[in-house]
C-alpha cells in the first residue's frame, strides 16, 4: 500500500503525488504510536510507544515509578510472515484516516496519543491527538493483530474493546 506525501508531509494526499516526469510514489516505513496516562496519581503515570515496519514490531511501556506489580516492559518481533505483511498493508491503508483525522474534541484528562509516520524519502508526518483511543480503533485493532498472544495489549492500544460489559 503506497501513501504520498508532499515534502512537507504536514500536507498529505490520498493517491499518488503527480509530476511532470510522472507518478511519485512514497512509501510508508515505519509507524510509531506514542501514548501517555494523562491525568492519574503517579503510581499509575505510564509513557509507552509502539513501533511497527514492513517486518517488525516492537513495544516500549515506562511507568513514572516502577514497581514490582508496575515494571518496565520492552519486547521486540521480527517476522518474514506473510499474514503478517498483510496486516502492515492494511494499517499502512488506514493511514489516510489518521493523516487527514479532523475531530476536535480536546480532552485535558487524557495523555496524548502521538503518531509519528515515516516515509520512505525520511520524511515525517507527526501529530498529537488528544483523543479517546477509540477515535482511532480501526488502525489499532490491526495492531493488535501482530501483537504476539504471549504479550500484554500495548497501553496506548486500549479501547473500550479491551474492557467487559
Amino acid at each position: 500500500m503506497i501513501l504520498s506525501c508532499r515534502r512537507n508531509c504536514n500536507d498529505v494526499l490520498l493517491g499518488p503525488l503527480i509530476s511532470k516526469g510522472g507518478v511519485i510514489m512514497i512509501e510508508i516505513s515505519k509507524i510509531v504510536i506514542k501514548g501517555a496516562s494523562g491525568y492519574c496519581c503517579s503510581d499509575e503515570a505510564y509513557s509507552d510507544k509502539v513501533t511497527v515496519t514492513e517486518e517488525s514490531i516492537a513495544y516500549e511501556y515506562h511507568p513514572m515509578f516502577e514497581t514490582e506489580i508496575n515494571p518496565s516492559r520492552k519486547w521486540s518481533y521480527k517476522t518474514n510472515s506473510p499474514v503478517f505483511k498483510k496486516l502492515y498493508d492494511d494499517l499502512v491503508g488506514v493511514m489516510p484516516v489518521i493523516v487527514n483525522h479532523d475531530t476536535d474534541m480536546f480532552c485535558t484528562d487524557i495523555g496524548g496519543i502521538e503518531f509519528i509516520i515515516t516515509y520512505s524519502d525520511k520524511t515525517k508526518f507527526k501529530k498529537t491527538f488528544f483523543l479517546p483511543g477509540d477515535e482511532f480503533k480501526d488502525c489499532f485493532q490491526i495492531i493488535k493483530r501482530m501483537v504476539p498472544e504471549c504479550e500484554y495489549v500495548p497501553a496506548v492500544l486500549i479501547t473500550e474493546d479491551n474492557f467487559e460489559d
